[in-house]
């Protein structure tokens, strides 16, 4: 009898903590490091893949200018980014102020090289 007494009253003090502001916030914040973890996780692939085509174009490269390099660092921040300009000026060849003649080939050809564009259905 007083087993079952004691469990209650415990289950009745677990959910009286459970809902103060204070657990609220430990779970909340809990839970949001688990999304953050998982998701570096998930994208540790694709992030290794930005940083070696990053590396392969800045490497030996000393005809970029310094507002070339900060570009091609804004380009390789995601895969997203990686796409967009791949399709809009390797694909559709639109005219891009940073990079041009040899750079912009050599840069498209690494990005087609390094496995982070969607493969086609």
């Amino acid at each position: 009898m007083w087993r079952k007494i004691i469990i209650v009253v415990q289950v009745l003090l677990i959910i009286w903590v459970l809902q103060t502001n204070w657990a609220r916030d430990a779970i909340m914040s809990i839970g949001q490091t688990f999304s953050s973890w998982t998701g570096t996780v998930i994208n540790l692939p694709d992030r290794q893949k930005i940083m070696t085509l990053r590396d392969d174009f800045m490497r030996n490269n000393m005809s970029l200018k310094p507002h070339q390099t900060d570009y091609v660092i804004e380009v390789t921040e995601n895969v997203d980014s990686i796409n967009i300009f791949h399709q809009r000026y390797c694909i559709s060849e639109d005219k891009n102020p940073y990079l041009f003649g040899e750079n912009l080939t050599r840069f498209c050809g690494l990005i087609e090289q390094s496995g982070i564009l969607p493969k086609p259905l």
